[in-house]
């Protein structure tokens, strides 16, 4: 039996004319077949070879890697959507193409966002009390949700305990709701209302939410962060003691297995609450953001992202982001010096005062990166000129503007 799969085959197509003796026709048959199709002019022709690359392993893959780059936006499509199913290689190839291709955002639920549930079901939804949560889980469709937008405006009476609202009676339906995999939970945020600023949601502890959803993907939280601990167990554990020698033994951080993407948007958030963001056991973790304020600049004590700048907490991060921060210039300089950046595609410092850009002009690892993005660190023309021979794509737009989003509704 020949198993060489650049031979013909009973069912492959010979390339030829009617000049042409079918004796000498060139046959299409094996990788060699499915290269000389993707030189067709037809895209027709191109990716029914793309498809059948696939059956031809790593050699199959590369071509549809090629693809990626192809100037036909139908050919590169369709590379893309070959590439989601081929596991690890594709994913990486994605990575390093346009890593918003692979990372988990609300973005994968645009257009499905409803404020009841209709015939068909929906996969999204967003609600603005408590009380129309309760309402939207009560019908007997609830289960096929996906991802929910608990959102509360500033100005309402109950705003204050809105968070806890949200997170209780979603925890209490997490039988129910069994294929949730995106959850936002805080302010209904108004970027054109500056009074907005100021969050009058007090964030409380989402470690229930996380231990009833151990399937939850994207988890956004949005508020107050100073006063509560956002991670209190649910257990009133203090402390655990050796009966031997009565010392303290130490308590493992919470370990989530499924969570992809997390989003801290802070507004104020304490040492002690970024201390144990920080020490979260996320291994599946993408995408990382952190708001420190939203309208003064906040300090960071660079010791409380050590766990994350290791890689020991979030070991498969992709997407980095810091906003707001007051000594910007220190925290760049620890993140381009961390272990991180190996694997690093995405990295935005905005909305600070980077003071020195010389720790980003000069490291190495910087260049590794697919995108960088400074805005809004007020950086004088000059300096964006150095960044822009950057190897990166550099993005330093709105040097004087106020709060956005990079993952906005």
């Amino acid at each position: 039996m020949n198993n060489n799969s650049n031979q013909p085959g009973e069912f492959d197509a010979v390339l030829g004319g009617e000049q042409q003796n079918q004796n000498y026709g060139v046959v299409l048959g094996g990788i060699e077949g499915v290269k000389n199709r993707l030189n067709s002019e037809d895209d027709e022709i191109r990716i029914a070879a793309l498809e059948d690359a696939l059956k031809y392993g790593d050699a199959g893959i590369n071509l549809i890697i090629e693809a990626l780059y192809d100037s036909s936006d139908e050919i590169n499509d369709y590379a893309i959507y070959l590439l989601r199913k081929v596991g690890i290689k594709g994913k990486q190839a994605l990575l390093d193409y346009d890593p918003w291709l692979v990372l988990t955002t609300f973005q994968d639920w645009k257009d499905d966002y409803r404020h009841r549930i209709n015939n068909p079901i929906g996969r999204a939804y967003r609600v603005n009390s408590q009380y129309k949560l309760s309402c939207l889980l009560q019908d007997s469709k609830a289960k096929y949700i996906e991802a929910i937008k608990c959102q509360m405006y500033y100005k309402d009476t109950d705003c204050k305990t809105a968070f806890k609202d949200f997170a209780d009676t979603l925890v209490k339906a997490h039988e129910l709701l069994t294929n949730l995999k995106a959850v936002l939970i805080g302010d209904d945020c108004d970027l054109i209302n500056i009074k907005y600023k100021e969050s009058n949601i007090n964030v409380t502890s989402i470690h229930p939410l996380l231990k009833a959803y151990p399937d939850l993907e994207l988890l956004h939280i949005r508020g107050r962060m100073l006063e509560e601990d956002i991670l209190k167990p649910e257990l009133k554990i203090l402390q655990v003691r050796n009966t031997q020698n009565n010392s303290i033994i130490p308590m493992n951080s919470l370990k989530h297995e499924s969570l992809k993407t997390l989003i801290v948007d802070a507004d104020g958030i304490s040492d002690s609450n970024l201390v144990k963001v920080c020490n979260l056991s996320l291994p599946s973790l993408e995408y990382f953001e952190l708001w420190l304020s939203r309208s003064d600049l906040s300090n960071i004590n660079i010791d409380d992202l050590a766990p994350v700048l290791s890689g020991e907490s979030f070991p498969n991060l992709v997407y980095l982001a810091v906003r707001k921060c007051g000594n910007m210039s220190e925290v760049a300089q620890a993140i381009v010096n961390s272990p991180i950046m190996e694997n690093l595609k995405i990295l935005e410092l905005t909305d600070g005062n980077i003071s020195n850009a010389g720790v980003l002009l000069n490291s190495p690892a910087i260049n590794r990166l697919h995108t960088l993005d400074v805005s809004g660190n007020r950086l004088h023309k000059n300096t964006i000129e150095q960044l822009s021979t950057l190897k990166c794509r550099v993005i330093a737009d709105s040097q004087f503007s106020d709060r956005y989003y990079s993952v906005w509704e």
